[in-house]
C-alpha cells in the first residue's frame, strides 16, 4: 500500500548561471581636419553605458557604448587636445542551463584603457572590458512535511531547517540631474576634454515590499576654456530611490548593481551663472534573498508494517548575509616627465579572485601632472588589495564586488604618491544538502511480532527518545506515559498497540 506525502511548495528564482567574461576592444580612429597633427598621448579615459543585456539559449549577451576621451598634444605646441572614440561593445558567453525565460543582472566595467599614436594623424585604442552576470529562472520545489493519507500507523518525524532563496529580481531605470559650477578660476569653459563618472550604492533597505537604496554619484570633469586655460574638478550628487519588488514577507536582504544608461553634461553659455548642467540615466538591478524556514520529513517508522521510503538530496543556502569590508591601499609611481600639481587622478578596480575567506585585486591608478615649467605628463601604477573574511565553517562568498570609493595623490620630488579606498562588497552564503522524502511504500509484513511486550532499557543522558522508540517498537508517546518525566536511567519501553 502505497501512502500518500502532504507536501509543501516553496516558489523561488534558481540561479541557474553565474560568471564573469572579460574581453579586449580595440578602435583606430583618424584625426579630424579641424584638429592638429598629434606629437604625443597624454591620457585615455572613457565612459561605458549599457544598452541591453538578455539571457538566450545556452547563453548571455550584452551590448553596451564606450565613449573614450584621448588626451594628446599637438605638433604645433599649443594647447593640449581631445579627441572622441566610440566603440560599440559586444559581449557574448557560453552559460549552460540559460533560456529566454531567465532574468538577468549584468554589470559591465573598464578595467584599463590605454591609447597609442599608430602616425601623427591616426590614434589606436586599447579598453580591458570586463562583465559580470547572472541569470535566474523560476522554480517550485515540493518538499514532503506530513501524511496526507494511508499512513495511520506510520510514526514521522519532522524537522525545520532555515534557508535562503532568491525571491525576486526587479530593476528599475531612473534619472539624476544636478548643476554643478566651474572650478575656480574659470569663467568660461569651450570644451570638456575628458570625463568620467562613478555611481555607488551606500544603503541599501527593505521596508513593506519595497527596496530603498539610497548613494551618490561621483563624477570627474577636465576642461578647457576659451584662452586654453584647463582646469579639473570633481562633483558629487546623491540619489535616493524606491523600488517596488514581490517579496511581502520580512527578513528580506536586498543587493542593488548600479550601472549608467546614458551620460550627459551641458556647457554653460557665455555670460550665463556658469553652472554645468549634468543629466545622468541609470539602471538600478535588485537580487532579492529572503530567510525562510522549511519543514520536511526527516525519519519515519511504522509499528506494525516494514517501510520502504523514496528519499533525494536536497542541495539549500541555508543562509545569506551580508559583507561588506573597507581597505586602504597605498603607492607610488614615478613622474614621466619634469614634476609638478596633480591636475586628475582617477583609479579603476582590476581582476578580482575569490580564493575562499580572501578576495584580492589590483588597481589601475592614473594621474596627469601640470608641470612647474609648462606642459603635462602622467603617471601609473599597479596598486593590490586583499580581503579577508571571517567566515565560519562552510560558508563562501558569493556576488563579489570591489569598487574605488575615494583617491588621493600628491608629487613630492619626481614621484607620485597615491592613496586609495576600496570597499568590498558581497554576500555570505552557507550552503547544506537534506534528505527529503518522496514517497512511502508500505509492506504487508509485521514488522514488531517478535518484539517483546515491554522491554527495560539503561539511557544515558540525552538520549533520542525517537531513536529508542523506533528502536523498540514503540512510540515516543507511550514511552513518556509509561515513565513520567524519567529519561535517562532504567525505563521501561513499551510495544507499541
Amino acid at each position: 500500500m502505497e501512502t500518500a506525502l502532504k507536501k509543501d511548495v516553496y516558489e523561488h528564482l534558481a540561479t541557474v548561471w553565474s560568471g564573469s567574461f572579460s574581453r579586449d576592444f580595440t578602435a583606430e580612429s583618424i584625426v579630424p581636419d579641424a584638429m592638429p597633427d598629434v606629437a604625443g598621448i597624454i591620457d585615455a579615459d572613457g565612459v561605458i553605458t549599457l544598452r541591453s543585456k538578455e539571457a538566450e539559449a545556452g547563453s548571455v549577451a550584452l551590448a553596451a557604448s564606450l565613449s573614450v576621451s584621448v588626451l594628446y598634444m599637438p605638433e604645433n605646441g599649443g594647447v593640449m587636445q581631445t579627441m572622441s572614440v566610440a566603440i560599440p561593445v559586444e559581449m557574448r558567453t557560453d552559460a549552460p542551463g540559460v533560456d529566454q525565460d531567465c532574468q538577468t543582472v549584468a554589470r559591465v566595467r573598464v578595467r584599463a584603457i590605454d591609447a597609442r599614436m599608430v602616425n601623427s594623424r591616426k590614434i589606436s585604442v586599447r579598453a580591458d572590458v570586463d562583465c559580470e552576470a547572472a541569470a535566474y529562472q523560476k522554480r517550485s520545489v515540493e518538499v514532503a512535511s506530513g501524511l496526507d493519507s494511508g499512513g495511520d500507523a506510520i510514526h514521522i518525524l519532522t524537522k525545520t531547517v532555515p534557508v535562503s532563496v532568491v525571491a525576486d529580481v526587479r530593476e528599475k531605470t531612473f534619472v539624476v540631474t544636478d548643476e554643478y559650477q566651474l572650478p575656480t578660476g574659470m569663467e568660461t569653459v569651450e570644451r570638456i576634454l575628458s570625463q568620467r563618472v562613478e555611481a555607488a550604492v551606500e544603503d541599501v533597505k527593505y521596508v513593506s515590499g519595497k527596496v530603498v537604496f539610497r548613494g551618490r554619484i561621483r563624477a570627474g570633469l577636465l576642461l578647457a576654456g576659451a584662452d586654453g586655460q584647463i582646469g579639473a574638478a570633481r562633483y558629487e550628487t546623491e540619489y535616493s530611490q524606491i523600488m517596488e519588488v514581490a517579496v511581502e514577507a520580512e527578513n528580506v536582504l536586498g543587493s542593488v548593481t548600479m550601472m549608467f544608461t546614458g551620460v550627459y553634461f551641458d556647457l554653460p553659455e557665455r555670460d550665463s551663472d556658469g553652472q554645468i548642467k549634468a543629466e545622468l540615466h541609470l539602471v538600478a538591478q535588485t537580487v532579492c534573498r529572503q530567510s525562510r524556514e522549511m519543514t520536511y520529513i526527516a525519519d519515519l517508522y511504522s509499528n506494525r508494517t516494514a517501510l520502504a521510503g523514496q528519499t533525494e538530496a536536497l542541495s539549500l543556502t541555508a543562509s545569506a548575509q551580508p559583507v561588506s569590508m573597507r581597505q586602504t591601499v597605498t603607492g607610488s609611481a614615478e613622474l614621466m616627465g619634469a614634476a609638478g600639481d596633480v591636475l586628475t587622478v582617477s583609479a579603476t578596480v582590476g581582476t578580482v579572485t575569490t580564493e575562499g575567506e580572501t578576495v584580492k585585486t589590483t588597481v589601475n591608478v592614473r594621474a596627469i601632472i601640470r608641470q612647474d615649467g609648462g606642459g603635462y605628463t602622467t603617471a601609473r601604477c599597479r596598486l593590490s588589495g586583499e580581503f579577508t573574511a571571517d567566515l565560519p565553517g562552510g560558508t563562501a562568498l558569493q556576488a563579489v564586488s570591489v569598487s574605488v570609493t575615494d583617491v588621493y595623490s600628491g608629487v613630492t620630488g619626481g614621484t607620485l604618491d597615491v592613496r586609495a579606498v576600496l570597499q568590498m562588497e558581497a554576500v555570505a552564503a552557507s550552503a547544506g544538502n537534506v534528505m527529503v522524502l518522496t514517497g512511502i511504500v508500505e509492506e504487508e509484513q509485521s514488522c514488531a511480532e517478535a518484539a517483546p511486550s515491554v522491554t527495560l532499557v539503561r539511557l544515558e543522558p540525552g538520549a533520542d527518545m525517537w531513536t529508542v522508540a523506533k528502536k523498540y517498537h514503540s512510540t515516543v508517546e507511550a514511552i513518556s506515559a509509561a515513565n513520567g518525566e524519567r529519561q535517562t536511567g532504567l525505563v521501561l519501553i513499551p510495544k507499541a498497540r
